[in-house]
């Protein structure tokens, strides 16, 4: 009976030690980065605070923190916020409430290349990739802009989900689905020179197909426009702290903080914002949808080329995963709400910010580990008109 209780003993002990890892991992925050600061004339939020059902729920999920994961909640809607609850462990605390992205810095990655379209620096969406000589000879020369954008590069029998398993880690940035052949701590010259030199897309209407090394390229691309790193954080501070109006600083992480040269391609999509800048962010995003200017039209054209995922069957988990199609690095089309105009970013651990681009609803999630109810969260919240 002793040895029985020790071994069930151990096991609940590895078992925690590996979830306490876990949790710190999709929060901890490094300060080799790209970014942005903020200034004292950022944008206003406005609170109303709700007490109603939805609220006590949310309230109930926080403070059971270690088994649902959740650190944070938001809810705006009808231009309030109407739910702010947040119970941040010490990693994020330690680091002045930044909280990780995952891949949900995908999608604000899309956000940039459209302001650098808008400022000049490229000329379009559809405009080939191989003007740059570190993706001269690949595959990804062979794309434009809106397709790589769109992970619809043909890259499916050398990574991402398609081939290698959809939801796995090693889908995401592991060459040929082996964790040992992984792209992230690289940059994208030593990727291509590694993996994809010589290689050409086989046809021109590629599958989707996720992966972090389209993300990836793409901004890199961006960047191998300007001509050094502080030019290209000018440009951040354009987009996040004068059009946005971000309170506090925010950054995307770099592949390394030891090698890689900036020619090179050595940004990641990792980012860094406190929830209120996560939310001043995701506004602007709406408000620029339905404006006028340069990038609401280059907005609503990752809306109307959104691809279809061809996904076998679809769970309501995750934004990820319950959505049919993606456009320029956003999750569309949930399923049951094919007619609404969503944006959905997602990231690993549960991190995820949905956008009713018609409502102006915003619900913003953070999390240390994925176990909270999502579709209570997110999917029924979002849903409403």
């Amino acid at each position: 009976m002793k040895k029985i209780l020790g071994i069930l003993f151990l096991g609940l002990l590895l078992s925690g030690n590996a979830f306490s890892k876990h949790k710190k991992t999709e929060q901890q925050y490094k300060d080799y980065n790209y970014g942005s600061d903020g200034n004292e004339n950022y944008q206003k939020l406005e609170k109303k605070l709700q007490n109603n059902k939805l609220s006590k729920f949310v309230e109930k999920q926080i403070k059971n923190r270690d088994k649902t994961g959740l650190v944070n909640y938001v809810l705006f809607e009808n231009g309030k916020i109407v739910v702010d609850q947040n119970n941040y462990n010490e990693e994020i605390i330690k680091n002045n409430e930044l909280l990780r992205s995952n891949s949900m810095g995908k999608s604000l990655i899309a956000y940039v290349i459209g302001h650098g379209i808008c400022e000049g620096y490229i000329d379009n969406v559809n405009i080939k990739l191989n003007d740059w000589e570190v993706l001269n000879n690949t595959l990804y020369g062979d794309n434009t802009l809106l397709q790589v954008l769109n992970m619809t590069a043909g890259d499916h029998n050398f990574i991402g989900e398609k081939k290698y398993g959809q939801f796995k880690d090693s889908s995401d940035g592991a060459v040929y689905g082996k964790g040992k052949n992984t792209i992230q701590k690289k940059s994208i010259a030593q990727n291509m020179n590694n993996w994809f030199r010589g290689t050409k897309k086989k046809k021109e209407n590629s599958p989707y197909n996720y992966s972090a090394l389209a993300t990836h390229v793409s901004i890199n691309y961006l960047i191998s426009k300007f001509e050094n790193a502080k030019e290209y954080e000018k440009f951040l501070t354009k987009i996040f702290r004068d059009h946005v109006g971000v309170k506090d600083r925010v950054s995307f992480q770099k592949t390394t903080w030891s090698s890689a040269d900036f020619n090179e391609g050595n940004s990641r999509f990792t980012f860094f914002a406190t929830s209120h800048d996560y939310l001043r962010i995701a506004n602007t995003i709406i408000k620029d949808f339905n404006s006028e200017i340069c990038i609401g039209s280059y907005l609503r054209t990752l809306y109307d080329n959104r691809v279809n995922k061809n996904h076998d069957g679809y769970k309501a988990f995750q934004s990820g995963g319950y959505t049919k199609q993606y456009g320029g690095q956003f999750h569309m089309s949930f399923v049951g709400l094919k007619d609404r105009i969503i944006f959905a970013m997602d990231g690993m651990g549960g991190q995820q910010i949905v956008m009713d681009m018609e409502n102006g609803r915003v619900v913003l999630v953070n999390s240390v580990d994925q176990h909270y109810d999502w579709k209570k969260l997110i999917y029924n919240v979002i849903k409403k008109k």
